[in-house]
């Protein structure tokens, strides 16, 4: 493993505790995970020695494994591999460099420049010296790598296997080639010129052409749309293919069975193109076309039939010179398709948000309040050695919690991320805050009850089954579903085909399809002959959903009509008069729809989006509206799983948690302010017709920034925004922005949350260190709504001004994955925004009385007494025995992780579950040690104790007292017959004190649970004997 270990760090890869991205690698006793850069998935390799036993990939996600596979590629982790001696050579070289460079700036009298490359070069070489490369390296690869090169040199030349290289437009290829050149060359002078380059860009830009250097050595192809010829190649034969476009059958698929029949009948082939190949075969089944596989000849010449073939092309074409027509999602379903890679593998459970846990970290103790979270600490006690987290209260004192009772605390979240105070370790203010807000909790879920119970009693006709047309719409959906939104969709038409209104909450992010889900349940409304109303909160998110809903159901006899302040005084009336009697289905608009003038002949749905972001008045008028149409709510806030949980039953919600497959990453830059990666970054997304967010989040001074950014991109078109604007003003900038009458928005945090623009693909965000991590999520979410690749900046003033925190802050967005603590500790913080809209003020002040989670419990616990439930509590007993059990640090080496399987085992509620544990531990850190195996068999006892009515098991000195539960007391009889059977030991009606006579202390344990879990049972049952045991 050694020498694999050197090569990847040879190669460039870079050491992690926890593998999240390519070119990274993480060892673990005998377990070495690597993410190779050309892979779709990491690879785990198992260890025998020398000699590996299993290769297999895992998921990210959960980091368990997936697959077996015999062998795996894995490639450099950098485009060039420095050998030790190549940068000895280089280094005198580029020491000689600076000395004559420096003595240049000296000369010139230019300081800032001279100060500038000094302090960079002397930082690189020593890079260089220790690691022979670091990111930022390739500057130096003239020195380095005398001779200049391309991919394109790797082009195999041989006679037998010649490379063909196909050359799409060339004449646009040269003059991108050299446009790109000559901005290089320009970026490159001026950052010489600042003392940011040691060399001068001619060095780095070679003059001659890598393509034309290229080309004589191979087979070349030219596409081009009319003839032309290119001085690079000469054309020795030109082909013309008389091909065409496809014409699109979006929500007219009934008619593709009569265009393939005609193919068919003329001897063509047809063959269709999509990613969803299982889908598209149903629908062929429904339409009457065959799908031909090995069985072609049985079908019957000119009856429809057609090849279905899993893959993804942007668009269909036809080729009638060669009878081949060719479709794709594009035709069938409407909309181009994002040209990426399919999702990668999901299963098991996210590894959750306990990976936040960090010394410093405030934390609430269900007992004893909020303290400071320190550490995991090991201590022995009686011989046995025991992980515990170490919690730090006001006055100094201390609280040593069994790691195994980790579920006792949660990281303390709040809201508003101000610090609470802490709390005293006997003190009476925790019990005092715990009483105010269960009396709080408990009024909340007393008006929730009553609404839900007002509810029960209303009826209204149900909605009937799906029709034809509702699938065929459904159908004409462009894209897969994922399965929450699936689930969502199933929810909704449940609620619309029941008889009592629906009131349904639908949450998920922009772009994961809530929409579509509204669309769906509007169509089934207007079906049943009644009218619809989409309310949102601004006039910029109307137009889109006027947009969105029209071009869907463009198909179909349905009106769709838009109803705001941007329509003229004539238009409204117009559309106000056709609602009223009738002759609009669908009417979309803002807070103008909940007017006195607004009547509707036949209301059946409102659909709602983000609730939480209208007035009082509003919020009253919608109550009332709940009492008799149905109502669909969207939000874009994340709602917590565990206050979903908490209100299940009272308020019907579903979550669509899973983001659409073929998403292109966000590519994110972190770095120091520069003004010419800003320049670029904008250049660049103007050039593919897209749009740009610059944030600058201080009113006083954006005007100033808006006019630094109109000098470096004099051609850009520049507005302003920001929330000390008037309603009116802020939203016509918004109105204009998503409709492209300008470029660049220059704008404070006030980017809406609910709006989704696909055209802006490029977010700049100014002084990042001064934002929390949930507003620079939320913030680069704004963008990667398409299929375009989509980039995020995310800028800083020099280091040496930058805090602690910020630095902190900055290195955790550097790592913005799924896995990444920073993406858990924005999520969580986004939910409990989305917490705190849902409950509203007062709840929320009694939420950050005593932290999300706590409050949660209490809530849950106050609707299950309301409704009469018996309450569940699912904490297992404290057993603490003179046992080595714990897992330890040269098992799983990083604090965070051991944490999260000391949460795992507080959380599993049968054996099942221990086991699965089990098995996560052998996957990812290979045969574990007797501590852990130790810890899991007390896990074991817990889950037997609690079965039994034990509340407590503790080992002290040469005993083990056995403290039994209230409704679990011994019987007189059973504790007779005990005395007798177990010579030594005493009993009492709720306790067992079991003299420790062998090391087998767990074993003897689980005996005499065994034995309570019948005595706990005699007398009530007339044939059990508290005696004998199985």
């Amino acid at each position: 493993m050694e020498g694999i270990l050197a090569r990847l760090v040879a190669t460039g890869y870079e050491a992690v505790p926890t593998v999240s991205r390519p070119g990274q690698f993480s060892r673990r006793g005998g377990i070495l995970d690597i993410y190779p850069t050309t892979a779709t998935a990491p690879v785990r390799l198992e260890f025998f020695g020398d000699d590996i036993e299993s290769i297999r990939t895992f998921d990210v996600a959960t980091q368990r494994s997936i697959a077996r596979l015999d062998r795996v590629p894995i490639g450099p982790a950098r485009e060039v591999l420095l050998s030790p001696s190549a940068v000895e050579q280089a280094l005198p070289v580029i020491k000689r460099t600076l000395r004559h460079r420096l003595g240049e700036l000296a000369s010139q009298g230019n300081r800032q420049a001279f100060e500038r490359l000094s302090s960079q070069v002397d930082e690189d070489i020593a890079q260089l010296a220790a690691a022979g490369s670091f990111d930022g390296a390739e500057i130096y690869l003239p020195y380095l790598v005398p001779e200049p090169w391309c991919a394109l040199d790797y082009l195999s030349t041989s006679s037998t296997r010649p490379a063909v290289l196909v050359v799409d437009d060339p004449l646009r290829v040269e003059r991108q080639h050299d446009r790109l050149g000559l901005e290089l060359k320009d970026l490159l002078q001026r950052r010489y010129d600042r003392g940011e380059l040691l060399h001068a860009p001619d060095l780095l830009v070679p003059v001659n052409h890598a393509i034309e250097r290229v080309l004589p050595n191979h087979s070349v192809i030219l596409l081009t749309q009319i003839p032309q010829t290119w001085d690079a190649v000469s054309v020795e034969r030109t082909l013309v293919a008389d091909a065409a476009a496809m014409e699109t059958w979006r929500a007219r698929l009934t008619f593709l069975a009569d265009e393939v029949a005609t193919w068919r009948r003329n001897g063509a082939e047809c063959i269709l193109v999509t990613d969803q190949p299982q889908r598209v075969r149903a629908i062929c089944g429904e339409l009457g076309i065959a799908t031909l596989g090995e069985d072609a000849e049985a079908v019957p010449h000119g009856a429809p039939a057609v090849h279905v073939i899993e893959g993804r092309l942007r668009q269909g074409f036809k080729f009638p010179a060669i009878n081949l027509y060719v479709a794709t999602d594009a035709e069938l379903f409407g909309g181009a398709r994002a040209l990426v890679s399919h999702r990668r593998p999901k299963g098991g459970i996210p590894i959750s948000t306990v990976l936040d846990l960090r010394p410093g970290d405030f934390v609430v103790h269900i007992h004893h309040g909020i303290g400071v979270y320190r550490g995991l600490v090991k201590r022995e006690v009686d011989g046995a050695q025991r992980d515990y987290l170490l919690v730090e209260y006001a006055g100094g004192d201390r609280l040593y919690v069994p790691a195994d009772q980790i579920d006792r605390i949660q990281r303390y979240v709040g809201g508003d991320g101000s610090p609470p105070a802490l709390n005293r370790i006997g003190g009476s203010d925790w019990q005092r805050t715990t009483r105010r807000v269960k009396e709080q909790a408990k009024a909340m879920a007393r008006e929730l009850v009553e609404l839900y119970a007002a509810r029960q009693t209303a009826e209204r006709p149900p909605l009937d089954e799906d029709t034809p047309w509702q699938r065929e719409m459904e159908d004409s959906f462009p894209y897969e579903e994922t399965p929450s939104q699936l689930r969502a969709i199933a929810d909704v038409k449940a609620d619309l085909m029941a008889s009592r209104p629906m009131d349904r909450l639908v949450c998920g992010d922009v772009g994961f399809g809530k929409t579509e889900v509204a669309i769906r349940a509007a169509f089934k409304v207007v079906e049943a002959g009644r009218q619809v109303c989409v309310l949102c909160p601004t006039t910029v998110l109307a137009a889109q959903h006027h947009t969105t809903f029209s071009e869907r159901l463009a198909a179909y006899p349905i009106r769709v009509e838009l109803l705001s302040r941007f329509r003229s005084r004539a238009e409204q009336q117009r559309t106000v008069q056709a609602v009223k009697v009738g002759a609009v289905d669908i009417v979309v608009g803002t807070h103008r729809l909940l007017s006195k003038d607004v009547e509707f002949r036949n209301l059946g749905l409102v659909i709602v989006d983000e609730e939480q972001r209208f007035g009082v008045a509003h919020k009253e008028r919608l109550k009332q509206l709940r009492k008799t149409v149905d109502v669909l709510t969207l939000t874009a806030t994340p709602i917590p799983r565990t206050l979903s949980m908490a209100l299940s039953g009272l308020r019907d919600m579903s979550v669509i948690e899973d983001a659409p497959g073929g998403r292109l990453p966000i590519v994110t830059h972190v770095g120091e302010y520069n003004e010419d990666l800003i320049r670029d970054a904008i250049m660049r997304e103007l050039e593919r017709d897209g749009q740009v967010y610059f944030v600058h989040n201080r009113v006083e001074s954006i005007d100033f920034v808006a006019q630094r950014i109109q000098r470096l991109v004099p051609s850009a078109r520049i507005r302003v925004g920001h929330g000390q604007m008037s309603e009116d003003e802020l939203e016509h900038i918004m109105y204009d922005f998503y409709h492209r009458a300008f470029d660049v928005l220059v704008c404070t945090t006030i980017i809406e949350n609910g709006l989704d623009i696909p055209n802006v693909n490029t977010i700049i965000i100014d002084r990042a260190d001064r934002m929390g991590l949930a507003q620079l999520y939320q913030l680069r979410g704004r963008v990667g709504r398409s299929d375009r690749q989509a980039y995020a900046y995310l800028f800083y003033r020099r280091a040496g001004q930058l805090t602690d925190v910020a630095e902190d802050r900055l290195a955790a967005i550097r790592q913005f994955t799924a896995l990444g603590s920073g993406f858990q500790v924005a999520m969580r913080d986004l939910e409990i925004r989305g917490a705190g809209n849902l409950l509203g003020p007062e709840q929320s002040g009694a939420m950050v009385a005593v932290g999300f989670d706590l409050y949660c419990k209490l809530l849950s616990q106050a609707v299950s007494e309301l409704k009469g439930e018996d309450p569940v509590d699912v904490t297992l007993p404290a057993v603490d025995l003179p046992v080595t059990a714990h897992i330890p640090a040269d098992y799983i080496p990083n604090e965070a992780e051991r944490i999260y399987f000391y949460k795992s085992m507080a959380s599993v509620r049968n054996t099942a579950e221990i086991d699965a544990l089990r098995e996560e531990l052998e996957d990812r850190y290979g045969d574990p040690p007797t501590a852990v195996w130790n810890a899991l068999a007390v896990l074991r006892l817990r889950l037997r104790a609690r079965d039994a009515g034990i509340a407590q098991m503790r080992g002290e000195k040469r005993e083990v007292t056995i403290r039994l539960a209230p409704h679990a007391r011994l019987h007189p009889d059973a504790i007779r017959l005990l005395t007798y059977a177990f010579k030594g030991h005493r009993f009492t009606p709720d306790a067992v004190i079991v003299p420790i006579r062998s090391p087998r202390v767990l074993e003897e344990a689980e005996e005499m649970v065994a034995v309570l879990e019948r005595a706990v049972q005699y007398g009530k049952k007339d044939n059990m004997h508290p005696v004998a045991t199985s």
